[in-house]
């Protein structure tokens, strides 16, 4: 007979927006559904006085007022937050430099509204008021900033710190409500890479993962950034890590590319090499992550300078699919179920052309193309209007630089990923299901498993558990603090499964 346990949480992030698809992982997924099965259309536009470069912006209602904004930098030196539902700007905050970093937001100082922080080539990182728009505080790195900050509790003290590349050479943790310092790492070269945080070790820890311009990737410790391990490429690593069990042997694995044309795999808690698979040219894009076939092991998204995105085996690096773009893909395409067939698709960005490619992720066969403007960057996916279906959003260099898209028919109502006839269970592997205030799991053989909480629209709201759990049932009871729809998601070997919670 099963053993039946309550579970402490772990790692609650109070409401955070850091990069890539919602968590410090970076595993870039998105799990609400879209209904785009056709070339989608264009919901808005925003046009800036220059590009919307590099990686993903945020969705968030970051004034509270119970609306979803997109907040992104350009290169016109200023950061917008614009309506989600119009793309009208709410406010502008204007910078002295550039800014190709990507904006990460969450409730730093307790108050009603929540901060957006983003790093500028004017050596600053920046905390802005989501509600007026106006400093909150800034930090100054002494180099350009490319990297987007990760925001989390690295030294699990219960406070939000940011994490941050820079081209001073240096990884800088700072406190998330004053900006002071904590902790810098000094690596050999630029930190353009975006740190993600995760135990990647299984030590009970949190760790920081980050690439380097000196080849390497390094994994510090949250507490005080001091080196655990350092991983050499043969080039600069500018793909910022993504952290998951991609090979399903119940350990972490961190997933980056580098300049020397190769996608590495690496073992968490060594830094040895897993794998690596050679592209045509440089890796600058970094990895997203999901099981879409079903077995043990995660599949591995990316793209590279060679023009091609790639489908990689998460056990053996080896190439499930390919396939060839018009330009080269330096930026991090983004996995979504975008049409609502409950299988994902891998939206993928294209350097120096105007067109946004949406592929099946299960074989790369295109689903559809949407000409946009000049130089199409890192499309992500959420619900920006309260719909309860997912939009696109992506930059690009053209006279329009920040567009929103939606499908024609202007759907409402879209369930979440896996939310159909196997959501709450399957017929193998663990069980997933809500019974009033809480979410139970049911665990049938020793697995690795993580179970997180999101709001609708893909925001991380609550890390529950990561880590290895004997047979038994499992009871979690999340601190939910808003009425809404959340989405209990679990992640395990042998794949995702997602319920439904109504609070």
């Amino acid at each position: 007979m099963m053993a039946i346990f309550e579970i402490m949480l772990l790692g609650a992030v109070n409401g955070v927006w850091p990069m890539w698809g919602g968590e410090p992982t970076h595993q870039s997924l998105q799990l609400m559904k879209g209904a785009m099965d056709t070339e989608p259309v264009v919901m808005w536009q925003c046009t800036t006085a220059f590009f919307v470069e590099w990686q993903f912006s945020a969705i968030a209602d970051v004034d509270g007022d119970g609306d979803m904004e997109v907040v992104c930098g350009s290169d016109d030196f200023k950061v917008y937050c614009l309506d989600g539902a119009t793309g009208a700007k709410e406010w502008v905050f204007p910078v002295s430099s550039a800014l190709e970093s990507s904006p990460a937001v969450a409730n730093l100082d307790g108050d009603p509204a929540l901060e957006v922080v983003i790093g500028s080539w004017d050596q600053k990182v920046y905390c802005i008021d989501g509600l007026t728009g106006l400093q909150q505080w800034f930090f100054s790195t002494g180099g350009q900033i490319y990297s987007a900050p990760t925001i989390a509790d690295p030294d699990e003290d219960g406070n939000l710190e940011v994490i941050i590349g820079s081209n001073s050479d240096r990884v800088y943790c700072l406190a998330g409500a004053t900006g002071a310092q904590e902790w810098s790492f000094l690596a050999g070269d630029w930190v353009m890479s975006s740190p993600a945080v995760a135990n990647c070790d299984g030590d009970g820890n949190l760790e920081v993962l980050v690439g380097s311009n000196d080849g390497n990737v390094y994994c510090l410790r949250g507490t005080n950034g001091t080196q655990k391990w350092a991983f050499a490429t043969g080039g600069s690593v500018r793909s910022s890590p993504a952290v998951a069990d991609v090979d399903g042997d119940g350990d972490m694995e961190v997933v980056a590319g580098s300049y020397d044309h190769k996608v590495y795999c690496v073992d968490g808690t060594t830094g040895t090499q897993v794998w690596s698979f050679l592209t045509g040219n440089e890796v600058w894009a970094s990895a997203a992550l999901a099981n879409i076939d079903g077995d043990p092991e995660l599949e591995v998204f990316i793209g590279s300078w060679d023009c091609h995105v790639y489908c990689l085996d998460g056990s053996t690096g080896a190439q499930q699919w390919s396939f060839a773009t018009d330009s080269v893909v330096h930026t991090p395409g983004s996995l979504a179920d975008v049409d609502g067939d409950n299988l994902l698709e891998f939206l993928v960005p294209n350097n120096y052309t105007d067109t946004l490619y949406c592929l099946n992720a299960e074989d790369g066969s295109l689903l559809w193309t949407k000409t946009l403007t000049e130089d199409v960057h890192s499309p992500f996916a959420g619900d920006i209007d309260n719909d309860g279906c997912i939009e696109i959003i992506t930059g690009t260099l053209g006279g329009v630089s920040i567009y929103a898209l939606q499908d024609p028919g202007d759907s409402s109502g879209c369930s979440p990923l896996g939310n159909g006839e196997d959501a709450a269970g399957g017929k193998e592997g663990c069980w997933l299901g809500v019974r009033g205030e809480s979410i139970y799991l049911l665990v049938p053989g020793q697995a690795w498993v993580s179970l997180s909480l999101y709001d609708a629209s893909g925001r991380l709201v609550q890390n529950l558990y990561a880590g290895i759990l004997t047979p038994g049932e499992y009871t979690f009871v999340p601190a939910i603090e808003e009425k809404g729809v959340y989405l209990a998601v679990l992640r395990y070997p042998g794949g995702t499964k997602t319920v439904k919670v109504v609070r």
